[in-house]
Order: structure tokens, then sequence, then C-alpha cells
């Protein structure tokens, strides 16, 4: 299949666009910055703007699916009114090509922090928006404290609309904070020793971006029909804290709704975030933690001595 990867050059992107390579996808990859010397020679680039109409018409053209995640990444990268034209009026422009060009097959990188709670600023005096109930299910109402969790709900609108005008299959990916757990890097210690604090407004969720770019293309390969809304976070927590201890510090309430689930069969070590429909439709479990690091398997130890 030849697809189309906007925002290439970025940090998920060309893992994405090594992903599909690897599995033998034809790639175009499309982006501000160029792409990585490592992957110039092997896939199709073209530079350029997703608000320029014409250049991701350019883009789009002779594809046959479309990996996007071009976008400002979240709210702290620039100013609501710098963030909405790329992600917002970039994401209408990217399906208005595809349907232009009958494209059949879009992923789309949407976010766990399209909930609200992720970048919030209560004002001072009122309690912050939280969780309604663990785990987190796509269905959990949508509370928008930021224009960057905005830019997502309109995107996933964006692309339940051309699915149904059109015909075409749209993939909502809500991925995790995604990082990398091929190697150790010195902050993660100390990061997974304070995670209780610093990650409590992601529910400690997270993704290798491995699994990330593993979720784009089987949503690509797989998906011939519909619009989909699925969480991709690891089946894991990033804390060395039991998770029913996380909650009784950041989140008692929630507890309740976490016991009755798992009184119905889920594993409460996998975290706060339900992917059940991603396996259903995908196949798609993660693969990566950071457990996996022979250096941070005394943790992984802790961990399971504090469950004891």
């Amino acid at each position: 299949m030849k697809i189309l990867v906007t925002g290439a050059a970025g940090t998920i992107g060309r893992i994405v666009v090594r992903d599909l390579l690897d599995a033998g996808h034809e790639v175009r990859a499309f982006d501000r910055a160029p792409l990585p010397r490592e992957l110039r020679d092997k896939c199709e680039s073209q530079l350029g703007d997703l608000t320029d109409r014409y250049a991701v018409l350019k883009a789009v053209e002779g594809v046959e699916g479309v990996a996007h995640l071009g976008a400002i990444p979240n709210p702290e990268n620039g100013s609501d009114l710098i963030l909405f034209p790329p992600n917002v009026l970039g994401t209408q422009l990217v399906f208005e090509a595809c349907e232009a060009f009958d494209v059949g097959r879009v992923a789309l990188a949407s976010s766990g922090s399209i909930f609200g709670f992720a970048f919030q600023n209560a004002p001072h005096g009122e309690e912050k928006i939280g969780p309604h109930y663990l785990p987190m299910t796509e269905e959990h109402p949508i509370e928008n404290c930021d224009v960057y969790g905005l830019s997502k709900q309109c995107n996933e609108i964006t692309a339940g609309m051309y699915s149904r005008r059109t015909g075409m299959a749209t993939t909502c990916l809500r991925l995790g904070w995604v990082n990398s757990t091929e190697r150790l890097n010195p902050w993660m210690r100390r990061a997974l020793e304070r995670g209780g604090e610093w990650k409590s407004r992601d529910l400690w969720g997270y993704v290798d971006r491995r699994d990330a770019a593993r979720a784009f293309r089987l949503a690509l390969e797989h998906v011939e029909n519909g619009h989909h809304i699925l969480h991709i976070m690891a089946q894991d927590y990033w804390s060395t804290l039991p998770y029913r201890a996380l909650l009784e510090l950041h989140y008692p309430s929630l507890l309740p709704s976490l016991d009755e689930a798992v009184a119905a069969g889920y594993d409460a070590s996998q975290g706060g975030w339900n992917t059940k429909r991603a396996q259903e439709l995908l196949g798609w479990k993660s693969q990566h933690h950071w457990g996996d690091l022979e250096e941070l398997k005394d943790l992984v130890e802790q961990r399971s001595q504090s469950k004891a």
C-alpha cells in the first residue's frame, strides 16, 4: 500500500515511517522539516505546511492511505491562536484531499488528553475536573479545558463526518504519553519513583513509540470501513506503586468503579485505560514496557512486592 505520513519528521512520525517501510509499504513523507538522514533515501519526501491546501492536495494525490500525525503536539508548544490552524484546519484539508482523490483509509493521531484533565488549570478555589470512572473507556465524557484537547475533539468529529459522507475508513488513535523504552535514559528511574504526582493527570498512562507506530500501521492495514475511536495505551502504568495505592493518594473517589471493574474481570495491573476496543478491532496490544529494561527490574520487583 502507498501511504502518506504527515508529520513524518516528528518524534512519532519517523517511527511510523520506519514501521511502514519495514512492513513492505511504500511511504510518502510530508512535513515542514526534512526526514532524518537514515530515512531520506528509503521513501518519497515532500516539504510543506498543513495549512497550505495545494501542498496537502499534492501530498495526498496517488496514495491509498494516510497516517495523519502532523500537528502542534501539546498546548505548551504555542498559544491558542497558533495551535488551531495546523491542528484543525490542517486536518480538515487532509480529509478534503482524501475525498478528492478517493483515499479509502485514514489513521489519525488523537490524544488521551482529549478528556480535559491532562492540561487543566482550575480557577483558584474550584475543584479540578477528573475522571468519572475507571478504567477509562472511549465513551467517557469529554470536558475540554484547553484548546489542544478541543482541537483533537474537532478532528475526531471531522473524521466521523468524512466517514459518513464518503465511506472512507477513519480510525482515531487516542495516544497516551508517548515515550521510548528502547534503552535506559537517565531521567527514567527518577521519573518512575516520583511518578505518583507527576503523571497523575495522565492516570499514569503511557505508550512506547514503537507500539504507537504499530497501531497506525494496523489501522491502515485492517480497518476497511466505518469511523472508530481507540485508546492506544500500554497495558501498564508509569509508577513503582501499585495502581490501587496511586488511586488512594490521588483519586480515592474512583476506587469503587475500579473495584467493580476488577470484580468483572478487569486486571488493575494494566492501569486506568481500557484498550479492549483496540485489541478487538486491530489485534493491538502493547509489546514494550519500562519494566522490560534490565536496569529497572528492581523497580518491577519493588512494585510486585508492594502488591503482595
